[in-house]
C-alpha cells in the first residue's frame, strides 16, 4: 500500500503519521466533549496525555516480549546495536497499548488526585478515536495483516512491505479501524441516553472489543502476534479480559444484594 509518504521532499512513515493523527484527534475530542459534558477539559487532557505514556510503553514492552526469540536471532545474527534500533524503532502491540493506557490514565488521575470514572465519558471514546487511527495507518503500512482469502474484497500488497506481497487479504485492519469508529458512536450513544452506565463505559468498551478481537484474530495471519495453542497471545488476553470483568461484575452484584 503506502509505508510512506513524500511531504516536501521527506519520506515520512504513514503509520507514524495516522499514529500522530490519532493522538491529537484524540486529545481534541477528549477536550471538547468533555466541555460537551461539563467535565473539567484541562484535567481531562491531563489523564489523557498519562494515558498515551502509557500506551506507548505497553505497546512496545508487549511486543518486545512476544518478539524475544527473534530479538535473540537478530543479536546473534546483525549484533546487539542494529537489532535493538530495528526493534526499539518498529512494532507495537495494540493490547500492551490499551493496557498500558488504562494503566498511564489511572496512575495520572491518582497523581492529581481525580476519580477516573469522572472523566470516562471523554476519555472511553478518545481511546477508541485515537486506535482507529492506528488502525489505518496499519492498512497502509501492511502490518497486522490478514489471512489469504478469495473474496474481492480484499487488499493486495506490493513487494517490500511487512505483508505478503501479490496475494488477497483479508483486510482486518481496515475492520478493526471501522469496529474502533463505530464504538466511537456507541459509546457517546451510551453517556447521552444511559447516564448510570457511564461509570461502566471503560468495562464495557473493553468487553465489546475483547469479543471483537477473539473473533477478528482468526483472519489474522501475522505471525509476530504469536500463538500459543489453540489461541493467539491476543485470543488469550481477549479471555483474560472478558473474565476479569466477569468476576468483577459478579463481586459488584453481589456487594449490592448484601445491601
Amino acid at each position: 500500500m503506502y509505508p510512506n509518504i513524500d511531504i516536501f521532499g521527506h519520506s515520512i512513515p504513514t503509520y507514524g503519521l495516522m499514529a500522530a493523527a490519532g493522538m491529537i484527534c484524540g486529545l481534541l475530542f477528549v477536550f471538547f466533549y468533555a466541555r460537551r459534558w461539563k467535565i473539567d477539559g484541562e484535567n481531562a487532557v491531563y489523564i489523557y496525555t498519562g494515558g498515551l505514556l502509557g500506551c506507548g510503553v505497553g505497546a512496545k514492552v508487549l511486543y518486545l516480549i512476544l518478539s524475544a526469540g527473534r530479538i535473540i536471532s537478530d543479536v546473534k545474527e546483525h549484533g546487539l546495536l542494529l537489532s535493538f534500533r530495528a526493534h526499539i524503532m518498529g512494532g507495537m502491540v495494540f493490547y500492551g497499548g490499551l493496557l498500558g493506557a488504562i494503566a498511564g490514565a489511572y496512575i495520572a488521575a491518582r497523581f492529581l488526585k481525580y476519580n477516573l470514572r469522572d472523566y470516562y465519558p471523554a476519555l472511553v471514546p478518545g481511546i477508541a478515536v485515537m486506535a482507529g487511527f492506528g488502525r489505518i495507518g496499519c492498512i497502509l503500512t501492511g502490518c497486522c495483516y490478514g489471512a489469504r482469502t478469495t473474496s474481492h474484497f480484499a487488499v493486495i500488497y506490493p513487494e517490500g512491505g511487512a505483508a505478503p506481497a501479490g496475494v488477497p487479504l483479508v483486510p482486518v485492519q481496515l475492520y478493526e479501524a471501522f469496529f474502533e469508529f463505530v464504538m466511537v458512536a456507541v459509546l457517546m450513544l451510551i453517556v447521552r441516553l444511559a447516564p448510570a452506565l457511564r461509570v461502566k463505559l471503560l468495562s464495557i468498551y473493553c468487553a465489546l472489543y475483547a469479543v471483537f478481537r477473539f473473533i477478528l484474530e482468526f483472519y489474522r495471519a501475522d505471525e509476530v502476534r504469536g500463538i500459543w495453542g489453540p489461541f493467539s497471545t491476543s485470543q488469550w488476553i481477549s479471555i483474560a479480559i472478558l473474565l476479569f470483568l466477569f468476576i468483577k461484575t459478579s463481586k459488584e452484584a453481589r456487594a449490592k444484594m448484601i445491601k
